[in-house]
């Protein structure tokens, strides 16, 4: 059982960082997994492009608060952080090629906390609702990411 289970494990593993190895691995593993991870192999990965202490700091809240949210396996996530001795660290946070939130980065490490746990809430609600849109607004003329 425990061989099984670290197989599954390694497979979901494997399957995530090399695209197109479902194929490869179709018989010894399970095959749900295997197809849900096959459709998009990329689902549910969060990009930290982070320079700072503080932007760092900000991705870790975000993501512990992140993957707490119904679906955060569903949608990929960039995050990016712009630093300016001038005009102090930007932050967006980009989701299907759409920037989804863009603020200044706290000094505070409570505000940074605080921050990053409500804008984690706030991009999944963003998230949610790109998908019913999806859904619901059909245009030949359209491509899914436009408008």
């Amino acid at each position: 059982m425990a061989a099984s289970s670290s197989f599954e494990s390694f497979a979901v593993v494997f399957l995530r960082l090399v695209p197109g190895a479902a194929l490869a691995l179709s018989l010894a593993g399970p095959a749900r997994a295997e197809r849900r991870i096959a459709d998009d192999p990329l689902a549910g990965t969060v990009v930290d492009e982070t320079v700072t202490v503080a932007g760092h700091e900000f991705f870790q809240a975000f993501i512990a608060a992140w993957r707490e949210s119904d679906g955060s396996e569903r949608h990929s996530l960039r995050i990016v952080e712009r630093a300016s001795a001038r005009f102090g660290s930007q932050l967006w946070i980009e989701s299907a090629q759409r920037r989804v939130f863009q603020a200044a980065v706290p000094a505070s490490r409570e505000a940074r906390r605080t921050l990053a746990e409500d804008t984690a809430g706030w991009v999944a609600r963003q998230a949610a609702e790109a998908d019913v849109e999806r859904l619901l607004f059909r245009d030949p003329d359209l491509g899914h990411d436009e408008l």
